[in-house]
């Protein structure tokens, strides 16, 4: 018989189970590290070089690129082919058809420089956006995939700020869609022209992180729904649970064992848009 801790830490394992096999069921696969660099875009100036860390999918219909939340920095080097941490692993995940469709490239964006977390200040800044900007087009151009462009936490404020940059220099959208996660209390979705491109809103039920409360994330959804020409959803996650450490950097705000179910949701939402050839 198994004694009652053992027992419990089984239940809290059941809602990884699918992740944690289909990792066992496939072999490894490691992402490319690639430095985009100024010749990508033609409207930035600076000579240091983007970070990314790139995993192909199987037969992508869409290509998904994720700015981060906290500091903005992964730490990238160009060693670097996989990151371990369960969320970014939640992202890879898109790639492999043992967990979701795989269909859907995935980039993690590195930022050269720490970004002040409680400072949003430099997320609005042009040297912040253009590096999103030309890290779109670069990966566009290589790959001839539609983009969508992915901001948890802190990153949903860049999300909107980069939108409001595009429409601000008059910039034609250059994304097919966005999925807002998690984002930061401060994130403005409040557009002077309704959104031509789908927006998804996923955020957890339970998130315990005073800063991205999903109230500030409903009123964004609500917002862009209210006036956009395509689709717009909201999903929550329900599963997963805390843990004993900073809620804004853990547990439910980071999809703590609910990997599987934010993976299927924007898997799902993501392909739905997306033409099947």
């Amino acid at each position: 018989m198994l004694s009652k801790p053992w027992i419990l830490k089984i239940q809290c394992l059941l809602p990884c189970l699918p992740l944690i096999l289909g990792l066992l069921m496939t072999k490894p696969v490691y992402g490319e590290f690639i430095n985009v660099d100024k010749n990508a875009s033609t409207f930035y100036s600076s000579t240091v070089p983007t970070p990314t860390l790139y995993w192909p999918g199987q037969n992508p219909l869409a290509l998904l690129i994720y700015i981060p939340g906290g500091s903005g920095t992964l730490g990238l080097k160009e060693s670097t082919t996989d990151l371990s941490y369960p969320f970014y692993q939640t992202l890879k995940s898109l790639t492999n058809p043992s967990l979701t469709s795989g269909r859907v490239d995935v980039v993690l964006l590195d930022f050269p420089r720490p970004l002040e977390q409680n400072n949003l200040a430099f997320r609005d800044s042009s040297e912040h956006l253009t590096r999103i900007a030309r890290a779109i087009d670069f990966y566009h151009q290589k790959t001839g995939l539609p983009i969508w462009l992915m901001g948890h936490s802190n990153g949903g404020v860049s999300l909107g700020n980069y939108i409001r940059y595009l429409q601000k220099y008059k910039k034609t959208i250059n994304i097919s869609g966005l999925i807002a996660s998690s984002i930061r209390n401060e994130s403005s979705f409040h557009f002077e022209e309704p959104l031509t491109i789908p927006a998804l809103f996923i955020h957890h039920q339970k998130d315990q992180c005073s800063s991205a409360s999903s109230d500030y994330s409903m009123i964004n959804y609500q917002r862009i729904k209210s006036s956009s020409r395509k689709v717009t959803d909201f999903k929550w996650i329900t599963g997963g649970e805390a843990e004993n450490a900073d809620p804004c950097k853990s547990g439910y705000h980071m999809y703590f064992n609910s990997e599987h179910e934010a993976s299927k949701i924007i898997d799902q939402f993501i392909l739905k848009q997306q033409p099947i050839f």
